[in-house]
């Protein structure tokens, strides 16, 4: 078992070599459970959160042992250079990677908890949505964007919102398949970016023209283009 863990949290390593036996017998509280799972624990007072991925297939126990860093790795040194190019996003811990017989198959990463809801409960989960979070929705993926950053699942979830006085903050997370851009990507990459941001067409189409207004397109012809995306998108199958 491979573990990195951050400078700053060796006091946690103990605890983090028995994460893969406490996801094991159900330890934690159990936040999230799907295509992988999340579970929240305390060591030391402090509330870690921790992401177990899907374990992997044959093939790509070769592909990430060989050619390519694992996810679990990836979301380790991907929220470093979020920070760096000035995105908030939860302060990563350590990542684990278990394997057999040579061969990686289980990934594990471990960050602090951050404050925030997502916001699609706030946005895609309500009638009346609000045009100022929808406003501050497509001002972080601007900001995102101007700094190099194409979220690699850029969708309402992965949006952890706070509010105060008015002034909304997002922390992104599931950062692990974004990719970087020196400088801003092209405008074509821009749009299929937001492509996933929401299947909700009002909202969608409101955060694109919103997106499209701050940076100076002309909005109806980028709506156009964004929908033509987004049914070429959920018609792909």
């Amino acid at each position: 078992m491979k573990t990195v863990i951050a400078n700053g949290y060796a006091r946690h390593a103990d605890f983090i070599s028995t994460l893969p036996e406490a996801f094991a017998t159900g330890q934690g509280e159990l936040v999230y459970d799907g295509r992988n799972q999340v579970r929240r624990f305390t060591d030391q007072g402090v509330t870690l959160m921790v992401k177990r991925y899907k374990r992997v297939n044959v093939v790509q126990r070769v592909v990430y042992t060989l050619f390519r860093k694992t996810k679990a790795c990836r979301a380790y040194l991907f929220a470093q250079e979020f920070r760096r190019r000035g995105i908030d996003t939860p302060q990563e811990v350590a990542y684990i990677e278990q394997g057999s017989m040579g061969l990686f198959h289980t990934g594990y990463f471990v960050s602090l908890e951050v404050p925030g809801t997502e916001t699609h409960l706030l946005l895609r989960e309500v009638k009346e949505f609000s045009p100022e979070l929808a406003d501050a929705v497509a001002a972080q993926v601007l900001l995102m964007h101007r700094n190099g950053i194409l979220h690699g699942d850029l969708n309402l979830s992965n949006f952890l919102c706070t509010e105060q006085n008015g002034h909304y903050h997002f922390c992104m997370i599931d950062i692990n398949r974004s990719y970087f851009r020196e400088g801003l990507p092209t405008d074509e990459e821009c749009l299929k970016n937001l492509v996933r941001i929401t299947h909700r067409r009002d909202l969608y189409e409101y955060i694109v023209r919103s997106y499209a207004r701050q940076r100076g397109w002309d909005e109806t012809q980028t709506a156009t283009r964004a929908l033509q995306l987004l049914d070429r998108f959920e018609h792909r199958f």
